[in-house]
């Protein structure tokens, strides 16, 4: 009796961009380190307040550093390892922030979220919408189950974006993550399903 072949990921056609009413939403490009490299030094005091959550804001930030994580994130978008993504307004081209689905797993369907946006462009709504559509990609193209984001307790506005997307708050994790300089932090978990 003839099986099934294993799901093989890298075989799975998904779009690499998509559009939303401002935005353009794509997987990283060899090239986009420049764009990224600006966007991170405006906004690495506000990235760095959260060590545990963001660990690579804080490590020295250079062109060099910024042009290899699109690279990688290029790479790894094609086998389908990591979904990276540069969120652009689309009216002027300007990077807006990033969002993507990381840590998942293919055999559950269950897909991790996370996002950050550039400082000029926060509290407009943009990495709402972001998420928004990053969220709509994961159910229609990767058929996910499950996507869920944690955020630290004292991020507000990154846990607000979870409430206005809809996330059900599933709970709060006491001392869950813990920065360099050894402070304990909480994590509230966010999730939706289908």
């Amino acid at each position: 009796m003839p099986t099934e072949p294993a799901f093989n990921p890298v075989l799975l056609d998904i779009p690499d961009q998509f559009e939303t009413g401002r935005l353009l939403i794509r997987a990283p490009r060899p090239g986009d380190g420049t764009v990224l490299f600006a966007s991170v030094v405006e906004t690495l005091d506000d990235l760095r307040r959260y060590p545990s959550s963001m660990p690579w804001a804080m490590e020295e930030q250079t062109p060099a550093r910024t042009e290899e994580y699109a690279r990688r994130g290029a790479a790894s978008w094609i086998i389908r390892a990591d979904f990276p993504m540069f969120a652009f307004l689309r009216s002027t081209g300007e990077h807006v922030g990033n969002c993507g689905l990381h840590r998942f797993n293919w055999a559950t369907r269950v897909f991790e979220i996370g996002w950050w946006c550039r400082r000029r462009f926060q509290g407009q709504g943009l990495i709402t919408e972001t998420a928004r559509a990053v969220t709509e990609f994961a159910f229609a193209h990767l058929g996910a189950r499950r996507v869920w984001c944690g955020a630290d307790e004292e991020n507000a506005r990154s846990w607000r974006v979870a409430e206005r997307l809809g996330f059900e708050h599933e709970g709060t994790l006491k001392s869950e993550r813990c920065d360099p300089d050894g402070t304990r932090r909480t994590m509230r978990i966010y999730a939706t399903t289908r």
